[in-house]
């Protein structure tokens, strides 16, 4: 019997005492369903641990290693992040995620970001994000049915600016 090799780019999480916005940012995928095309939309989220805040996002009919790349590099952007600043962030063990595709694209960062995983079955490790998954479900994918992914992608991102702009944050 060969031993399973472990990844080298697999870190696992510490706890951090977040004191300031954009040095931790948890992520994730969920779907939702588009009833008039009789499909799944995937919705990516990048949500600052410090102030709640979603700083980047990502809506399609998939969620490929490319999108989840895009989509953290257009968060850094908006976000303004320099080369120096210190960033950590943190996801579960999903394809995406684990992707050499992904592991390469932080290799070439020219920046100080280190990716952690949380350990299977523990989403209260990946806590904030998943708190957010909640509300979307409650407040948004169960009260509306999609026709087109159009219409998915636009009221999606309108609840999302709802929720940084205007929801109260616990």
């Amino acid at each position: 019997r060969k031993k399973k090799r472990k990844k080298p780019w697999k870190t696992l999480n510490k706890n951090h005492i977040m004191t300031m916005p954009n040095k931790l940012w948890e992520f994730d995928i969920k779907y939702g369903f588009i009833h008039g095309e009789n499909r799944f939309f995937f919705i990516l989220l990048f949500v600052d641990v410090f102030s709640r805040k979603v700083v980047g996002n990502y809506v399609g009919s998939s969620c490929k290693a490319g999108d989840l790349t895009f989509t953290l590099n257009k968060a850094i952007i908006s976000e303004e992040l320099s080369a120096e600043h210190d960033l950590i962030i943190r996801s579960d063990n999903g394809s995406q995620m684990s992707s050499i595709v992904f592991y390469e694209y932080l290799e070439k960062l020219e920046r100080k970001l280190i990716h952690e995983f949380i350990p299977p079955s523990t989403p209260n490790k990946n806590a904030h994000v998943e708190s957010f998954f909640s509300i979307l479900e409650l407040e948004f994918i169960q009260t509306h049915y999609f026709k087109t992914l159009v219409e998915a992608y636009e009221k999606t991102h309108k609840f999302i600016n709802f929720y940084n702009e205007r929801r109260i944050h616990s």
